[in-house]
């Protein structure tokens, strides 16, 4: 018998007891391998369809967590035995939870929807036209309500979409509201602006003023915005594109929230907000209400603002549906003067009278009473009500329907009058350039104001006691009073749209839109500033001798009538690859004056009504090549009937309702080609466009030679506006979010055309030729460009900064004032280029609980680096001409010009601009109960 080593025995023990150790090791890994679960799944939005990036979706009770990726994918990984419930979340959705049951290997849970907004939201955005992501053939933006409570702040609302292609927004001349924006080159005028679907450009003009709309960054679930042609179903087209504000909805979950943010200059904002959700007997409401005060970060901006949200929701059954909204946005506030050149900003050095006072300069306000006080002042109601009917007739037809009423009342004031020759700009100012208004007031009570009037007082009118105003029979000006202009208006319209899917491929869609407009336009005295009446002997108002009340109208006094009816039809083809759509248009639009002021008495006359049929026709087709690719295209070509104000330019209707017969309507033709790339990890999209703008006519009242009124009729100006666009945004890790955005554009005039002036009865006086051909169309950057980060720092903590450049901006300028015909050979002169500039905005934002409420607390910084910029120029005076005088304008117009810094081609420091705002910070605090 052969006997083995003791030591190899030894040896031998320790091997088997290793490998029984290296097994059991394996096994162990295995079945830890076996019981780790991992759970895939898709976040998407549950109306539209879209993918929701950066949605939260975290185990109930663990620390297993995850964001969604830009396609809205994601994967968890679960080191247990995979059971539990799933919480997935998206601000401005309801959050759902799905449960998870599977023990290890791996759970695809398919595509989640989030409800955003229950029933109704769906018809909304049926209704309203918004554009869905690789489906609608459009170029389109959208910015979520994550994105808006971030960076809403203390930043008007237009502000919000700066970081869109082809978007240029500034702050105007720097009041609360006075926000401005472009796109593609075309401001508001040229531009849709709707509210769940429902149009609010003021249908004389077009303008949107936002003052008006001051709440809406409170109460908007999404923006929208929809360049070119879009897809919004109403019978009017727009040139530059469409903006659509969905606001939040009665169905959203119950619970409310309350918001203070405060700000530089004063600035302090209260929101309070709730909501009861959708209750048992189907009925929901919601309510917000909200109260922003400050200074102004402009001097003498004062302003004060209120904004309301009311909504009711209530589900009948399962084929009817009624929704109400009422929101407003009562405000007031100082406005600053566009009409300030740049030296008095900045001074010249080669006019050393000049002196600088600073970015923050207001040539409008001064103290009386040792308050502030401001000739300009904005104040406006402008209540918007909307009663919606969705009615699902069947699984195939839908009608969905809203009538809407709007009654504004409000306006802004501004100086009538003067003392001797001057006006209240050009008297004697203070030592810090503010306006004297104690002693104007002192002078209109007949006092003596030294240096007013060569030191004599007003004398007492001979025709009563009363210290008397603004021009006399001798063509003196015998007091100052600030009258205000009214611009209510009564509103009604109504929208019904019927959807019908004929197959599972294609829906056939209809509409009718109906619009009725009365504006009521006159002037009346605001503040007499210690007169005891106002008279005017050159006009005609109600009180021919004196206005003691603001009930008296003076100046002018008309009401604007504006009526608008038109339907659509549209055929849409869809499956899993195209996506096509064709669609027409027909429209009329009814413009008639009522002139309240008539042959020198109070009597009126209405004109006739001018009918100005229109129509339009568009189509667009996108292919999803693969998964992850898409093209695009759209063309369309419509006319639109001029504006009101081209048609009845002129509001002095003491003689007659001065109308313009030979206004005709304008006609657009857009193309546009895009691509999209949509991957877990980059999104881009890439556009080109064209858009042809002809046949614009406007008419303007002008004072003639003789100074006398009189018109000015411009006819047949064309325009070409083209560019590219790209966005991009990408997440690297789960943590970091990069966007980038530029847009290059190419807007010129393509024509001169001819000016024909009349005077006030309708007499053809000169025909001008005006040279625009080839000349830079101002007013917007051509070429922005936006480059963002945003990271997670830890749970609940995110910082973010943005780089925005704006370049190729040219002045604005009237086509009238172009009469200098160039040099032989030369080009028209071109308009002056404003230097380009670069901002450096930033935040942070901290997510926490606090006694199990959600709070929030996020701070703000805007042009971080303090950069100093012009961002609108409102004349292009020509370089080096002397026609101005210093010694009679103490806002510093002087004879001499030099070369603004950065500027290519200047056209000096007389110009009228708005400097941009400098280094502007706000925090705020959120709690949501």
């Amino acid at each position: 018998m052969r006997h083995t080593p003791i030591g190899s025995y030894i040896k031998k023990q320790k091997s088997m007891k290793k490998s029984l150790l290296l097994s059991i090791a394996l096994m162990l890994v295995s079945f830890g391998l076996f019981a780790q679960t991992i759970i895939k799944g898709k976040v998407v939005d549950g109306v539209t369809g879209e993918t929701l990036p950066g949605a939260s979706v975290i185990l109930k009770g663990t620390k297993f967590a995850v964001l969604t990726s830009l396609d809205g994918s994601f994967t968890l990984k679960i080191n247990e035995n995979g059971q539990g419930t799933l919480a997935i979340s998206y601000i401005g959705f309801i959050t759902k939870e799905v449960s998870v049951s599977k023990a290890g290997g791996t759970e695809n849970l398919g595509t989640i929807e989030l409800a955003s907004n229950s029933q109704s939201m769906s018809e909304v955005v049926i209704s309203a036209g918004l554009a869905i992501d690789r489906k609608t053939p459009v170029a389109v933006s959208t910015i979520r309500a994550a994105d808006i409570e971030a960076r809403a702040g203390n930043n008007e609302f237009p502000e919000l979409l700066k970081r869109t292609p082809s978007t240029y927004v500034t702050k105007g001349s720097g009041g609360f509201g006075d926000s401005r924006i472009n796109v593609r080159g075309f401001d508001t005028k040229n531009t849709a602006v709707m509210v769940n679907g429902v149009p609010v450009n003021d249908m004389e003009g077009g303008t949107v003023y936002w003052s008006n709309w001051a709440g809406l960054s409170d109460v908007a679930n999404s923006i929208q915005v929809q360049r070119g042609l879009g897809a919004s179903k109403l019978s009017t087209g727009s040139v530059g594109g469409t903006i659509n504000i969905v606001t939040k909805p009665t169905e959203i979950e119950k619970g409310g929230s309350f918001k203070q943010v405060l700000g530089n200059d004063g600035y302090f904002k209260n929101v309070l907000s709730y909501s009861t959700g959708k209750m048992a007997n189907g009925l929901a409401f919601s309510f917000l209400g909200s109260r922003t005060v400050g200074n102004g970060y402009i001097d003498g901006t004062e302003f004060e603002g209120w904004n309301y949200f009311l909504a009711a929701g209530y589900q009948i059954n399962d084929k009817h549906t009624l929704t109400f909204s009422a929101t407003g946005a009562p405000q007031w506030h100082h406005q600053n003067s566009n009409t300030t050149p740049y030296q008095s900003y900045y001074g010249n050095p080669l006019n050393k009278g000049v002196t600088p006072r600073g970015e923050k300069y207001n040539a409008n306000w001064g103290t009386l009473g040792g308050e502030e006080y401001n000739m300009s002042k904005n104040y406006y109601h402008k209540p918007v009500i909307n009663l919606n009917h969705y009615w699902k007739l069947n699984d195939k037809t839908n009608i969905n329907s809203v009538v809407y009423a709007s009654f504004g009342r409000g306006g802004g004031t501004g100086a009538n009058g003067g003392i001797g020759t001057r006006n209240v700009y050009t008297l004697p100012r203070t030592a810090d350039s503010l306006i004297r208004y104690d002693d104007i007031r002192k002078y209109n009570a007949g006092g003596v104001v030294t240096d007013f009037a060569s030191g004599v007082a007003k004398a007492p009118e001979a025709t009563g006691p009363y210290a008397g105003q603004y021009v006399n029979a001798s063509g003196t000006s015998t007091g100052i009073t600030r009258r205000s202009s009214v611009n209510s208006h009564n509103w009604f319209g109504a929208i019904v749209n019927l959807t019908h899917k004929l197959t599972d491929n294609f829906t056939l869609s209809g509409g009718l839109d109906w619009r009725y407009y009365k504006g009521l336009h006159y002037r009346s005295v605001d503040d007499l500033l210690g007169a005891s009446a106002y008279r005017d002997t050159n006009n005609d108002f109600e009180n021919p001798s004196f206005a003691v009340t603001d009930e008296d109208h003076l100046d002018y006094d008309y009401n604007g009538y504006v009526n608008q009816i038109g339907g659509y039809v549209s055929a849409e083809y869809s499956d899993d690859i195209i996506d096509a759509f064709v669609s027409g248009t027909l429209n009329n639009t009814g413009y008639s004056r009522e002139t309240m002021f008539f042959n020198g008495s109070n009597g009126t006359q209405k004109s006739k009504t001018y009918n100005y049929g229109a129509y339009s026709t568009k189509g667009g087709i996108n292919v999803k090549v693969t998964e992850n690719h898409n093209f695009f295209g759209n063309a369309g070509y419509f006319t639109r009937a001029p504006f009101y104000d081209t048609v009845f330019p002129n509001r002095n209707g003491a003689t007659r309702a001065v109308e313009n017969s030979t206004s005709s309507n304008e006609k657009i033709l857009g193309f546009e080609l895009g691509y999209g790339l949509r991957t877990a990890f980059v999104n881009a999209s890439l556009n080109v466009y064209r858009t042809e703008w002809n046949d614009r006519s406007y008419r303007r009242a002008i004072t003639l030679p003789d100074a006398t009124p009189g018109s000015a009729n411009i006819n047949g100006i064309n325009a070409l506006h083209k560019g590219i666009e790209l966005e991009v945004s990408a997440r690297p890790t789960s943590n970091l979010e990069l966007t980038a955005m530029v847009s290059v554009g190419d807007w010129k005039y393509k024509n001169d055309v001819n000016a024909t002036s009349y005077n006030d009865d309708g007499t053809i006086l000169a025909e001008t030729k005006l040279y625009l051909k080839d000349v830079k169309i101002g007013d917007a950057a051509q070429t922005t460009a936006n480059f963002g980060a945003s990271y997670q720092v830890v749970k609940g903590l995110r910082i973010r900064a943005d780089y925005f450049m704006a370049d190729d901006l040219y002045a604005s300028f009237l086509p009238e004032n172009r009469s200098t015909a160039p040099a032989a050979g030369e080009p028209n002169r071109q308009a002056w280029k404003l230097p380009s500039y670069q901002l450096l905005d930033g935040g942070l934002s901290y997510n926490f609980k606090l006694q199990g409420l959600s709070t929030t607390i996020s701070l703000g910084v805007d042009n971080i680096l303090n950069k100093s910029y012009i961002s609108e120029a409102y004349t292009d005076v020509l370089y080096n001409t002397s026609v101005f005088n210093a010694t009679t304008n103490p806002l510093g117009n002087g004879p001499y010009d030099f070369v603004i810094p950065g500027t290519k081609n200047a056209s000096g420091t007389r110009n009228n601009v708005s400097i941009g705002f400098g280094r502007t910070w706000n925090a705020g605090l959120s709690i949501k109960f």
